[in-house]
């Protein structure tokens, strides 16, 4: 006899949440429907921004049974498409790695707050988002894993350290 398969069904929405230093910044937020526990993915994105990719990669970690959230780490940097917010962030040098670090920590503590996740929390990010994901990882206590895909700049050469980006992940 066949049978079906369980209902599938995800809420999917652009919310709000506390970031470094307390500041309000957006975020999309996507998590599979009913009770959990479900576990986390905090979903970064790259440098050219955060953009439509990220919150189908936010919505494909939902389907696939994960309560996922994609900080917009330009928030602070203006609105606009996510190519000319990404140009303008590109062109002052990207965000400081310690702001990136607060935000992440930010979307880590408020997936750990919801009822419905589980007690395992990762990180994803890809090309810049990476490099931040590695440095999450490193550096912040209560990520369980990391998916970082070609991540940029996780080796980097002495010339190429900057103040907002003052140490090589790797380091």
């Amino acid at each position: 006899m066949y049978q079906t398969n369980q209902y599938e069904g995800m809420l999917a929405e652009t919310v709000t949440m506390q970031g470094h230093k307390g500041d309000t910044i957006n975020a999309y937020f996507a998590r599979p429907l009913g009770s959990g526990p479900f576990p986390g993915m905090v979903v970064i994105h790259h440098a050219p921004g955060w953009d439509e990719w990220y919150r189908e990669c936010t919505r494909r970690f939902a389907h696939h049974g994960y309560v996922a959230i994609s900080p917009n780490l330009y928030f602070r940097d203006g609105h606009g498409t996510p190519e000319d917010v990404g140009a303008k962030v590109r062109a002052g040098g990207g965000i400081p790695d310690e702001q990136v670090l607060g935000d992440l920590d930010g979307a880590n503590r408020l997936l750990r707050s919801l009822p419905y996740v589980s007690a395992k929390v990762g990180v994803f990010g890809t090309c810049s988002g990476g490099r931040h994901g590695f440095l999450a990882a490193c550096r912040l206590k209560g990520f369980d894993a990391l998916v970082e895909c070609w991540g940029g700049r996780v080796v980097m050469a002495k010339e190429d350290l900057t103040a907002k980006q003052p140490v090589a992940p790797i380091d």
